[in-house]
């Protein structure tokens, strides 16, 4: 009886040392908008926009993470940065209002750690360096309008019959307006070439921003544009080799039409102009050094 008794004790003082892991308290699903702070090459301080998917069932769930432009953020674990557009899925759980979020294939290659406060998540990726900061916002879900049901009219005294008004002539139908003119196909770009009288621009690492330098260039090719109001130009977008070929087609786009954009702001008509995007299939260099990347991260300029 005494053996028995100090087995009962025994394990009432293990099972006193377990703690218990507190239930989620909060369900975290629906989309989350808003930034991640860290640094980029140089140590340069970026903040970038995010979004985090979640759906959640008991105190589990799963989602995907998209950081924008998080190819730059050399904090930001390799995974991360890769996915680009297309967003990593994440595996969480909840404990209380504390959240923790990790890779699909396990947190050795993402891992973060967020609180919830209310309509607000904050946190930080774990093991990055420099750090990784999260601020986050629960997007409301649009609530349809409930139609109101009018109350049945009341009953009305009849009213005396009105006078008949004298005939009126009818108004004449509005005129025709005539149909819109048939909108131009863009030529195909084979029948575009190169010409001394335009100038290709430059960009930064993942950047689609016209520096001054090249905004002085644009001038000049806007004036070019000008003298010959004949010609079509066709606005080519490229990229370095850095990052998947999906993001860079999107990022090549992107500095095509900043070019078109300011092109239009120095009175170059819209439909002189199209634009296209090659990504990093055309590089002019093909060293693995800044300054061939330098030279592969343009904006041509061709003309028909």
């Amino acid at each position: 009886m005494r053996g028995f008794a100090a087995v009962l004790v025994l394990a009432g003082l293990v099972g006193g040392c377990v703690t218990a892991r507190p239930p989620a308290s909060v369900d975290v699903t629906g989309r989350w908008e808003g930034v991640w702070l860290g640094s980029g090459a140089a140590l340069i301080p970026r903040e970038q926009e995010t979004t985090l998917d979640l759906v959640q069932g008991g105190a589990t769930g799963t989602g995907r993470l998209t950081m924008d432009a998080a190819l730059a953020a050399h904090s930001v674990p390799d995974v991360a940065r890769d996915s680009g557009l297309t967003g990593m899925r994440v595996l969480f759980d909840v404990s209380g209002n504390r959240v923790r979020l990790w890779h699909e294939l396990g947190g050795d290659y993402f891992e973060a750690e967020l609180v919830v406060l209310g309509d607000r998540m904050v946190g930080h990726a774990l093991r990055a360096d420099p750090p990784v900061r999260f601020d986050l916002t629960r997007r409301k879900p649009r609530v349809a309008a409930v139609p109101m049901t009018p109350p049945p009219p009341a009953a009305e005294r009849p009213r005396p019959a009105e006078p008949i008004p004298p005939l009126v002539a009818a108004a004449p139908p509005p005129p025709v307006e005539p149909p819109p003119p048939p909108r131009r196909e863009a030529p195909p770009p084979e029948e575009f070439r190169a010409t001394t009288g335009v100038r290709t621009i430059q960009f930064d690492f993942d950047r689609a921003e016209i520096r001054p330098g090249d905004a002085a260039i644009l001038d000049a090719n806007a004036d070019w544009l000008r003298v010959n109001p004949d010609r079509l130009v066709l606005i080519e977008g490229h990229c370095d080799e850095r990052g998947t070929g999906e993001y860079n087609l999107v990022l090549g786009e992107r500095r095509a039409l900043a070019a078109k954009a300011y092109l239009l702001a120095r009175g170059i008509a819209e439909t002189r102009m199209t634009v296209t995007s090659y990504g990093f299939e055309r590089p002019l260099c093909r060293d693995h050094t800044e300054s061939c990347w330098a030279r592969n991260r343009r904006a041509e300029f061709l003309i028909k």
